[in-house]
């Protein structure tokens, strides 16, 4: 196996950035409880070797846990404390664990949406994947304050003129294919070896438009849809503009699980965000549960725009994201004050 070691050294330089002064170190540990990177946090300390022995001794179980709770299709993620540290191990798909080592009265609530974001991104390091080390700063879920300082209004970045850059997330229930739109939107590919996304991860687009004489930059957070990462998701739906909410149409709890649940949890975060509901996997025809009709008749209860895609086949998925763009564009142009 052939790792990326420079891009590996430089995300864990970004962790710490973004952890500061109560990060002791992070490592990057393999299944067998070997290090395979570290870094030291800024605090006049190093990591001795009674750090290092307690370490080791409390790797071996918890990677069993992580291991167990990973083949039976779940995330492991676990804390241990002691009188000077608290550990965080946060698996890292099949081949790593993130270790965060923290002062033992750092509070772990603000620290795990960027481990787990971390986390990703180190999965995508070991597969090979196409990922930057670069970790955003987080709107911390906190404090209503924090979350509502967001627009009134779309927020432009105005690059130059006619180029716009927008952040736009996905959210929907795990496996109904968020992250395989994103790689047919951004690389034209589709993955059929299927990795469940760790968090968050977050891959940019451009979206030019002749007509318009406009260009619209995405910077895309594609939305981890299992339960155990509801406790994070606050933090990165903040500050969003855009977004799919997407169902797979051969799944109808997760098509339900729309309204219940995604629509309203992201306009909780992000009340002025431009979304769209899509239906994916429409080359499933022979397996569909929910009709046309039924995700026509959900957007026009939600007031949204709907439109169905096939990651699979490239289906609609560029129009899709060309579609938020324009809606996006006109939004801005209507509420921008001169």
């Amino acid at each position: 196996m052939s790792v990326d070691t420079k891009k590996l050294a430089a995300l864990l330089e970004w962790y710490k950035q973004s952890l500061g002064d109560n990060l002791v170190a992070a490592l990057v540990v393999n299944r067998d409880g070997l290090i395979m990177d570290s870094l030291v946090g800024d605090l006049e300390k190093s990591l001795s070797e009674e750090i290092i022995s307690g370490l080791s001794a409390l790797v071996e179980p918890v990677l069993t846990r992580i291991t167990e709770e990973f083949s039976s299709g779940s995330f492991g993620t676990g804390t241990f404390d002691t009188e000077d540290y608290r550990f965080i191990f946060c698996e890292s798909g099949p081949e790593a664990v993130l270790v965060t080592v923290l002062e033992a009265i750092a509070g772990v609530d603000s620290v795990f949406p960027y481990a787990y974001l971390a986390a990703e991104k180190i999965a995508r390091i070991f597969d090979g994947r196409t990922v930057s080390p670069v970790i955003p700063k987080l709107v911390a879920d906190s404090g209503a304050n924090n979350v509502q300082r967001k627009l009134e209004k779309l927020q432009k970045v105005n690059i130059k003129s006619g180029e716009y850059a927008f952040k736009l997330i996905l959210g929907g229930d795990g496996a109904v294919g968020k992250t395989s739109m994103v790689h047919r939107y951004v690389e034209n590919k589709f993955e059929t070896d299927y990795k469940s996304t760790i968090g968050t991860s977050i891959m940019k687009k451009e979206c030019t438009f002749k007509e318009l004489k406009s260009k619209v930059r995405f910077v895309i957070w594609d939305l981890a849809g299992q339960a155990q990462f509801k406790r994070v998701r606050q933090s990165y739906l903040a500050n969003a503009e855009a977004g799919l909410l997407v169902y797979d149409v051969t799944n109808r709890s997760s098509f339900e699980n729309i309204d219940k649940n995604w629509y309203r949890e992201i306009k909780k975060a992000s009340p002025n965000i431009v979304l769209i509901l899509v239906g994916n996997k429409i080359d499933l025809e022979s397996n569909r549960v929910v009709s046309r009709d039924e995700g026509e008749t959900l957007a026009q209860k939600l007031t949204l725009t709907y439109v169905e895609t096939s990651a699979k086949t490239g289906e609609n998925v560029n129009d899709a994201f060309k579609m938020l763009a324009l809606q996006i564009i006109k939004k801005f142009i209507e509420t921008q004050d001169f």
